[in-house]
């Protein structure tokens, strides 16, 4: 699978390199984004064009019921996986609704918000991505003159909970990749008359080795609470005939059409 996000921290990126979704993540202020509506609340078509978005370990137990949860890049980021090609979403409409009673993932709720800053910074900036404003029908006013909107002061509380999640997934990033649980697994599929079909490599948790910890990783693991995403990690590789079943239904009604 391809790295679904072109930054090495997604709660806290570098501005010469902006991240999925992003084109020109700047601060927000009411001086510059006083006019500005940014999309419907559940509207996701800037989404719908990519295979992969970045999760955080406390969504594993939501995600891990309707997504492949994989690691991508060096640094172990888990991934939903959400289709195929690395420019098609499965989940999304064409008219930018996400599959009804399916998990959303916190990554692409909350934008087009983000915070701005370091990880050393003592207080991080709320930022928006420039490049978001809309006239669409449905759009959500930032300002009301000067003063910030409810959706602001909402943004401002996803954003710290994603970040404050993503710290604490880079540890267990970290911790997994210092015990080389994570290996490289082939992606194949059962085709006609029962030959593999090889559709690429993701990477996952070895199933043999994580069994093979000993007690006392084992032990502090359990109280931080890295064995459970790892159990739900593992679950959600279940998922992947549902990723390839979309991929096939949405197939068959294009031929049809």
């Amino acid at each position: 699978m391809s790295d679904p996000s072109n930054a090495p921290a997604p709660s806290i990126e570098e501005p010469q390199q902006p991240p999925l979704f992003y084109w020109r993540p700047v601060p927000l202020t009411a001086a510059t984004h006083g006019w500005m509506k940014i999309r419907p609340e559940m509207h996701f078509g800037f989404a719908a064009r990519t295979n992969a978005v970045p999760l955080t370990v406390p969504e594993f137990v939501l995600a891990a019921r309707h997504y492949p949860i994989i690691f991508v890049g060096p640094n172990l980021i888990p991934t939903a996986t959400l289709g195929f090609r690395p420019d098609e979403n499965l989940l999304v409409s064409d008219a930018g609704a996400w599959e009804r009673g399916l998990y959303v993932p916190a990554y692409v709720r909350r934008y087009p918000f983000i915070l701005l800053g370091r990880q050393s910074d003592a207080k991080l900036q709320l930022g928006i991505d420039d490049a978001a404003g809309t006239g669409m029908q449905g759009a959500r006013a930032l300002f009301d003159g000067e003063k910030e909107t409810q959706i602001v002061r909402d943004a401002l509380s996803i954003c710290e909970q994603f970040h404050n999640a993503f710290t604490f997934t880079q540890e267990f990033s970290f911790a997994l990749r210092d015990a080389g649980l994570v290996e490289e697994r082939p992606l194949a599929f059962q085709g006609n008359g029962g030959k593999a079909v090889e559709m690429g490599t993701f990477q996952a948790v070895n199933e043999q080795k994580f069994k093979d910890i000993d007690d006392a990783l084992a032990t502090t693991w359990r109280k931080k609470g890295f064995l459970h995403a790892i159990y739900f990690h593992l679950q959600s590789l279940n998922n992947w005939e549902g990723i390839l079943d979309r991929a096939n239904r949405k197939q068959g009604a294009q031929a049809r059409s």
